[in-house]
């Protein structure tokens, strides 16, 4: 019991401290701050990475004791006070998880707003699928009618 409780302590602080980067991931986006979202971005890959290493940590664990899942394994284990706090820690942990899939979420629309930005920026600055978007319904707003986008994966 002790080993899990270890390995969980591990990944909890480790989920906090991601949850602490893609907290500052969003605020850079928010600001457009590309620097630091591609350095935000290597250290949320190498706490992934630690997490992801934890994680084969515990599942060896369980599978060694015979168990696909730690709250399954600790709620058959007998009453105590490593049990309790096993169950504790698992209910932080299940609720940090869920608030960093939010975040992840909210960082995700950010960065495809972020993109819709540049790929429209890009098609105004190349004549190339802005035309409608300033001319009237008709008119191609006096450009020629392009046939192909700036990005095309056959060029």
């Amino acid at each position: 019991m002790q080993d899990l409780i270890h390995i969980i302590r591990q990944q909890l602080v480790l989920c906090l401290r991601l949850y602490e980067l893609t907290r500052e991931q969003q605020n850079a986006l928010v600001n457009t701050a590309a620097p630091a979202v591609q350095r935000l971005t290597k250290e949320i890959e190498a706490v992934v990475i630690d997490l992801n290493r934890l994680e084969k940590k515990r599942c060896d664990f369980l599978q060694q004791q015979g168990s696909r899942d730690a709250a399954s394994w600790v709620a058959a284990q007998p009453e105590g006070l490593e049990k309790n706090m096993a169950l504790q820690l698992l209910e932080k942990q299940a609720g940090l998880l869920q608030k960093l899939k939010e975040a992840s979420g909210n960082n995700l629309q950010y960065l495809n707003k972020n993109i819709e930005y540049i790929d429209y920026n890009v098609n105004v600055m190349t004549c190339t699928a802005a035309g409608v978007t300033y001319g009237t319904p008709g008119d191609n707003g006096g450009m020629p009618v392009q046939g192909s986008k700036m990005f095309e994966a056959n060029v």
